[in-house]
Order: C-alpha cells, then sequence, then structure tokens
C-alpha cells in the first residue's frame, strides 16, 4: 500500500458543499471517499499537463504533393507568397480537426 501524506487545502464553501454532495451521491458515506475523489482528480488532471498537446500544423497541397507546410496560417501564406503560389489554387488542411464556423443571417436593402 502506498504511503499517505496528510495535505492541507483551502477551496470556497460552494466548492466544498459542491463536492461533499457529489461524494454523498456518488460513494455515499464510505470512508476515504473524499480522498479516493480528490486523488483521483489530482492524478487526472496532471496526466493532461504531463501530455504533450499536439502542435496544430497547416499544410497546402496540390494534388497529393505537400507544396508547403508551417506551424501558422499566416506563416503558411508568407511561404505560399515565397514559392509564388496562389493560396487559391491548393487545398490547405490543418492537422487538428478545426469545428466549421456557420453563418446565416438575414441582408437587407433599402428601397
Amino acid at each position: 500500500m502506498p504511503r499517505l501524506v496528510n495535505l492541507t487545502v483551502s477551496m470556497s464553501a460552494e466548492t466544498v458543499r459542491k463536492l461533499r454532495r457529489a461524494i454523498r451521491e456518488r460513494c455515499g458515506s464510505r470512508r476515504g471517499a473524499l480522498s479516493g475523489l480528490v486523488e483521483d482528480a489530482v492524478l487526472e488532471a496532471l496526466e493532461r499537463l504531463e501530455t504533450p498537446t499536439g502542435m496544430e500544423r497547416f499544410r497546402a497541397l496540390k494534388g497529393d504533393s505537400i507544396v508547403a507546410e508551417a506551424d501558422s496560417l499566416e506563416q503558411l501564406a508568407s511561404r505560399l507568397k515565397d514559392l509564388k503560389v496562389d493560396s487559391r489554387s491548393v487545398r490547405i488542411i490543418s492537422s487538428i480537426h478545426l469545428t466549421p464556423v456557420a453563418r446565416a443571417g438575414f441582408r437587407a436593402r433599402e428601397a
């Protein structure tokens, strides 16, 4: 069994109320439930911090070949300009899925 160490933390009263309510609903009044939940949450947060985030890369493709690659759209535009390639003649893709933005609305002209 791992060696346990006491840790004192300060939280707002509202956060503690929510935490205790969640523990009561999920674990009942089991001894060590609060410690177990907090330890699991801390380990999960540490894992997220230690896992390297994927670097976003942008690529310009012409057919199946990569024409240029960069870390940002601005850099990619600059590289395409240096290569004298029109940005409208290539397909630009991102290594990370970007959520599409949909805009709708009415356009009116005064008569």
